[in-house]
C-alpha cells in the first residue's frame, strides 16, 4: 500500500472514528434535552392553568357538568382536564381524548389514548388534579426537527472535512510524488544532484542524503574508469614490449637474441609487478588488507622499500624521525611508499626527495609524514596549489600505484594530498598515524 492511501485510511478511519463518536454523543445529549424541555413546558402548562384558576375560580362553575369544557374547537396535539380529589371532571378539553385523562397519577406518565401514545403529567393543588398530555407523534416530530436542523450541518461539515483531508493529504506528499517522478524518469547514466523546489524540512534530509549517494557513487563511477583506463594502460605497455622483444629474437641470433630476451624477461617482471598489484588491491577491497599487526617501525619501511628499487642512487632520504612507529602494517606501508617512489621515478629527470617528519596532532592525532618530491618531465604548466590526487592531479602523475595507495590511505586513517612544485614536478604528502604508545 502506498503512503497516501495508508494516509488517507489512517487519517480518514481516526477522522470518522471521532466525528461520529462526537454525533453519537451530541445525539444522544440533544435527545434528553429536548425531552427535557418538552416535559418542562408540559409541567409549565399545567402550572399556568392552576395559576388561571387560581385567580379565576369563577372558571370552575359550569352550568353544564354533564359536558364541561375549557377549549372548543378539539385540539389534536394537546389535551388538558381539571378534576376534584373525589374524581369529578370540572373542566377538559372536549372530545375522547379529554376524558381519558382522568385517573392519572401525580408527576408524569405514558397513556395510549385512541391509538396514540401521549406524555401525561398530573398537577395536584388544593382540592384539584390538573393534568395536561401532549401526543408523543409530535413530539417526536418536533424532536425529529430539532435533530435535523443539528445534523444537516455537521453532515455537510463532515464531508467538507474528507474532501480537505484528501486534498491535504495530496497536497503534502506531492514533492514526494515530484520526487518519484524525477527518480523514475532518471537514466541510470544520470548521477546529478537531485532538486525538488519547495521541499519540506522532513524532505531535505532525504533529499541531501540521495545527493550525498549520488556524488559518492559518481565519484565511484570515475574511480573505476580512471582505474580501467590505468589498469589498461598498465597491462598494454609491457605486453606490446614483450611482444615485440619476442619478434626481434625470433629474427635475430647471439648477443642480439639474448639482448632481446632479457628486454621481453624484463617486461614479464613489470607484469607479474602488476598483477601482483591488482590482486592486492582487490583484497583491500573486500576488506581484508593483511594479517599481520599493525604498527611498523619507519626503518623497516624503507628497508623494504629500497631492497629492490631500481635507480636508487636518484632517490635522496631525509629521515628526521628514527625509531619513529607507524599505525600500519608494514606490508601495506612499503606498498604505499614504494608506489610513490615509483611514480616519482617514473616523471622525474632529476633525482627524487623522500623526507620524513612527524607532524603535531590535529583532529585526528599525530601522524608521520612522507614527503616524495620529484622534479617533474617539463616545465610547469599550472600555477601552484593543493590538487587532490583523486580528481584534479595531472593525468601523467596517476596510475594503478596511486589507485591503491588512496586504498591503503583511506582504510589505515591516513590522507594522500598533491601539490605542483616550482620544479615542475609534484609533491605528493602521505599522512600516516602513529602507533600508540601503550
Amino acid at each position: 500500500m502506498s503512503l497516501r492511501r495508508r494516509l488517507l485510511w489512517s487519517l480518514g478511519l481516526s477522522f470518522v472514528f471521532l466525528w461520529f463518536s462526537v454525533a453519537a454523543i451530541m445525539y444522544l445529549h440533544l435527545n434528553q434535552q429536548v425531552v427535557k424541555t418538552l416535559d418542562q413546558r408540559l409541567a409549565s402548562s399545567a402550572n399556568m392553568v392552576a395559576g388561571l384558576v387560581a385567580r379565576r375560580p369563577e372558571m370552575l362553575i359550569t352550568s353544564n357538568a354533564a359536558n364541561p369544557l375549557l377549549l372548543e374547537p378539539e385540539s389534536k396535539s394537546v389535551a388538558c382536564q381539571i378534576r376534584s380529589v373525589t374524581g369529578e371532571v370540572l373542566l377538559q378539553t372536549s372530545g375522547a381524548r379529554g376524558a381519558s385523562l382522568s385517573d392519572s397519577p401525580p408527576g408524569y406518565s405514558m397513556r395510549t389514548i385512541g391509538g396514540d401514545q401521549w406524555r401525561i403529567y398530573t398537577l395536584q393543588q388544593d382540592e384539584m388534579f390538573i393534568t395536561t398530555a401532549d401526543r408523543m407523534s409530535d413530539r417526536r416530530k418536533l424532536e425529529n426537527s430539532i435533530i435535523l436542523v443539528m445534523v444537516v450541518p455537521f453532515t455537510l461539515a463532515f464531508l467538507g472535512g474528507l474532501a480537505v483531508l484528501w486534498w491535504g493529504v495530496r497536497a503534502g506528499l506531492r514533492p514526494l510524488q515530484y520526487l518519484h517522478d524525477q527518480l523514475r524518469q532518471r537514466s541510470s547514466y544520470n548521477l546529478e544532484p537531485v532538486r525538488v523546489g519547495s521541499a519540506p524540512s522532513e524532505l531535505k534530509p532525504v533529499v541531501e542524503t540521495l545527493n550525498g549517494l549520488f556524488a559518492r557513487v559518481q565519484r565511484t563511477v570515475a574511480r573505476e574508469q580512471r582505474f580501467a583506463s590505468d589498469a589498461a594502460h598498465e597491462f598494454r605497455t609491457p605486453l606490446t614490449g614483450i611482444k615485440t622483444h619476442l619478434q626481434i629474437a625470433r629474427r635475430v641470433t647471439g648477443d642480439r637474441q639474448q639482448l632481446a630476451l632479457t628486454n621481453a624477461e624484463k617486461g614479464v617482471v613489470r607484469l607479474q609487478r602488476v598483477t601482483e598489484q591488482l590482486l592486492m588491491l582487490a583484497r583491500l577491497e573486500q576488506g581484508v588488507p593483511c594479517q599481520e599487526e599493525a604498527g611498523s617501525r619507519v626503518e623497516e619501511i624503507l628497508e623494504n622499500v629500497l631492497a629492490d628499487l631500481p635507480d636508487r642512487s636518484r632517490v635522496r632520504i631525509e629521515n628526521l624521525v628514527p625509531g619513529e612507529t607507524v599505525g600500519v602494517p608494514l606490508t601495506l606501508a612499503s606498498v604505499a611508499l614504494r608506489n610513490l617512489i615509483d611514480n616519482a621515478l617514473k616523471y622525474s629527470v632529476k633525482e627524487c626527495l623522500l623526507a620524513i617528519d612527524t607532524e603535531p596532532a590535529a583532529g585526528h592525532g599525530a601522524s608521520v609524514r612522507f614527503l616524495v618530491q620529484d622534479s617533474g618531465l617539463a616545465e610547469p604548466s599550472v600555477s601552484d596549489g593543493a590538487v587532490e590526487p583523486s580528481s584534479t592531479a595531472a593525468p601523467v602523475s596517476h596510475g594503478l600505484g596511486l589507485t591503491i595507495v588512496e586504498t591503503i590511505t583511506t582504510q589505515c586513517g591516513g590522507t594522500l594530498v598533491a601539490t605542483y612544485n616550482d620544479m615542475g614536478g609534484m609533491d605528493w604528502l602521505l599522512h600516516l598515524p602513529l602507533a600508540s604508545k601503550s
